[in-house]
């Protein structure tokens, strides 16, 4: 074997060892949210708490580092399972789905604002905005629908030609990102139904952010490359760095100033990436509960509190923790 040869081998090796999980960050608090696991998990844009699905408690309310939750929700159809979970950005509202009905509750009272039921097509995901003003659902015949519970106007979206996998709604509710099994995402107008972006993958688009002051954008398809796009223009900024042949994302969040992007995957793993140059700056694996099965669980939700450098995480095996980053851990 030639010189050439022989480095062509080490280097993948080298990239290899470099991958794998750095040691976690201190573990300064964690709670079971869940006993029996979660499906699904929203994190409040203020970290201050989180919504958590649970198969023997309904729909639980959990403040930061709180030792019991604050509120248990049930909706009508209990018998169905809650497919969707989205805190609207001022903290005020918890937007929640089964496949065919949703329900809007006030997350400082507690008190249910309002059920739906939905025709044909079957819920896939929703979000909603300050004060549950609009509420977008995400549908898997393709469609996605602006509703507004106030004034009940519904503005029904065509945009994609397959099932919309995710959805995240702006602060204002006027833009909606979606991502769809066409191999697209795109950044569309409640108010006239225009698009304002689209962007292209190889694959379905199973995975999306949208910076909270509408600085960027993350998409991810489900074997090709993720990539964050810079607004108003629509432009690539990056594209995250990594060697795995197919890389999934089953959460993802951007820091308030934009300059890092959170994700969680399947396999437990925690990412923190530089925005700018797509760099994978810190990561480590997530705890799993003691003696329960699987021996594995997916990153539901992330949060990066900026002012303390903790990272907040909630994941299928039903167990929420908070990580404190060390000093220099970015330099």
């Amino acid at each position: 074997m030639t010189f050439g040869n022989k480095l062509s081998v080490l280097v993948p090796f080298l990239l290899l060892v470099l991958s794998a999980c750095s040691p976690a960050p201190e573990k300064v608090h964690q709670k079971l949210h869940a006993d029996e696991g979660s499906y699904v998990v929203d994190i409040a844009d203020s970290g201050e708490f989180s919504v958590v699905s649970t198969n023997e408690n309904g729909l639980l309310m959990w403040p930061r580092y709180a030792g019991n939750a604050k509120f248990q929700w049930q909706h009508d159809d209990q018998a169905s399972q809650i497919i969707a979970i989205d805190i609207s950005p001022d903290d005020q509202v918890v937007a929640t789905a089964t496949r065919f009905q949703f329900a809007l509750w006030d997350a400082q009272a507690g008190n249910n604002l309002g059920f739906w039921k939905i025709g044909s097509g079957g819920i896939q995901d929703l979000a909603v905005s300050d004060n549950g003003n609009t509420i977008v659902l995400a549908k898997r015949d393709g469609t996605q629908v602006a509703f507004s519970p106030k004034s009940g106007r519904r503005l029904e979206f065509y945009g994609h030609s397959e099932r919309v996998n995710a959805v995240e709604i702006s602060a204002n509710g006027f833009y909606v990102l979606s991502g769809s099994n066409d191999a697209s995402a795109i950044l569309w107008d409640t108010r006239s139904g225009q698009i304002v972006h689209r962007w292209q993958h190889k694959n379905r688009v199973t995975q999306i952010a949208l910076h909270p002051q509408a600085k960027y954008v993350f998409t991810s398809g489900s074997t090709d490359n993720a990539k964050i796009w810079r607004l108003p223009d629509g432009s690539e900024h990056s594209q995250l760095q990594f060697i795995d042949r197919q890389r999934i994302f089953s959460s993802a969040r951007f820091s308030d100033n934009g300059e890092l992007l959170i994700t969680g995957s399947p396999s437990r793993r925690i990412n923190l990436w530089d925005t700018k140059t797509g760099d994978s700056l810190k990561h480590w694996n997530v705890s799993l509960v003691d003696d329960r099965t699987p021996s594995s669980a997916a990153v539901l939700a992330v949060h990066y509190y900026p002012a303390e450098e903790i990272v907040f995480s909630e994941n299928s095996a039903g167990l929420a923790e908070w990580w404190q980053l060390d000093k220099n851990w970015n330099e």
